[in-house]
């Protein structure tokens, strides 16, 4: 039986184009950078709510919505981040093996 890639089984994998892994791994990059956004713009706010109160609110549904598009990006991306590794290893193991 062939291998999938992450938690995609080979059958549910297996018409994806190298096209779609790029873009899921964009969509992947763009839902981290948005959770990485909006987590140190919730940090940010915290701190000056130190700065100005002494205390801050605990911003409990930020962080959880923050670390949800991290979650959401790395269950998008990693697809795109496992198939381009294997090719990049197959190259690079290929090429070892020439010289």
């Amino acid at each position: 039986m062939r291998r999938g890639i992450g938690i995609y089984s080979y059958n549910q994998i297996k018409n994806t184009t190298p096209v779609g892994h790029i873009g899921a791994l964009v969509v992947g990059l763009f839902y981290c950078a948005w959770g990485l956004a909006r987590l140190s713009i919730t940090i940010e706010t915290r701190r000056a709510e130190v700065r100005a109160f002494g205390s801050a609110d605990p911003h409990v549904a930020a962080f959880i919505g923050a670390c949800g598009l991290l979650a959401i990006g790395a269950f998008v991306g990693h697809v795109g981040v496992i198939y381009y590794s294997r090719k990049i290893s197959a190259w690079i193991l290929r090429n070892r093996s020439k010289r």
